[in-house]
């Protein structure tokens, strides 16, 4: 039997959540965020209060779920927000819309958000706390690590591998086994031909960008 369920974050990304909660006949039971008022509405939903509300004694009766995508300028606070939660053990089960497709083989890790549209073939395996946004495509034979975000529409052909903290914007289109490397962002609608290093940021037509640097 499913728990009721609190999202932490609220806006674009969050309503999407929301949507997908309710599709799933899941009770949201409230959102947690640090900048709205604990007692109003955000959506019909009850603000409860800020991230200091997972501390409460019943915390533990909830399951919890992130409403914070992740973009390349603050990467940092949807890992932020997981390793919170988890250090407090609670929990984070996957979040699937009715409307994707998933292998019945496909692993799927703590946190880990499918959004309407989504495909994802058999023999993948995805790590903890991933989002897969709207009608990403994810073919057989991969393996996405750990805080990954690949954005709406995009094309993992097979046997790609994403290591932890790749964001792969909307559109691009990887071609079967390359593999990107930790930190590293591809552009929207970039076409991925080759392995693309760590912590590089990857644009069509232009030399190779060190993050850090960017």
């Amino acid at each position: 039997m499913n728990r009721p369920i609190v999202i932490l974050g609220y806006g674009g990304h969050a309503r999407v959540v929301l949507d997908v909660l309710q599709a799933t006949g899941r009770e949201v039971a409230g959102i947690l965020a640090p900048d709205l008022p604990a007692g109003t509405l955000w959506e019909g939903i009850p603000v409860l209060g800020d991230d200091d509300w997972t501390r409460r004694p019943d915390a533990m009766q909830y399951d919890y779920t992130l409403g914070v995508g992740m973009l390349p300028h603050r990467s940092q606070l949807r890992q932020r927000l997981f390793s919170l939660l988890r250090d407090r053990r609670l929990s984070m089960p996957p979040l699937v819309h009715p409307s994707a497709i998933v292998a019945s083989e496909v692993v799927l890790g703590e946190g880990t958000q499918l959004m309407a549209g989504v495909i994802v073939q058999p023999g993948t395996v995805i790590d903890e706390n991933v989002l897969l946004n709207t009608r990403v495509t994810v073919d057989h034979h991969r393996r996405i690590g750990a805080h990954v975000h690949v954005a709406p529409g995009a094309i993992l052909c097979g046997e790609v591998q994403l290591a932890d903290r790749v964001f792969i914007g909307a559109g691009a289109i990887l071609i079967q086994g390359v593999a990107v490397g930790a930190g590293a962002q591809v552009a929207a609608g970039a076409t991925v031909v080759k392995n693309i290093a760590a912590g590089i940021r990857f644009i069509p037509g232009r030399l190779p960008i060190r993050i850090e640097e960017a």
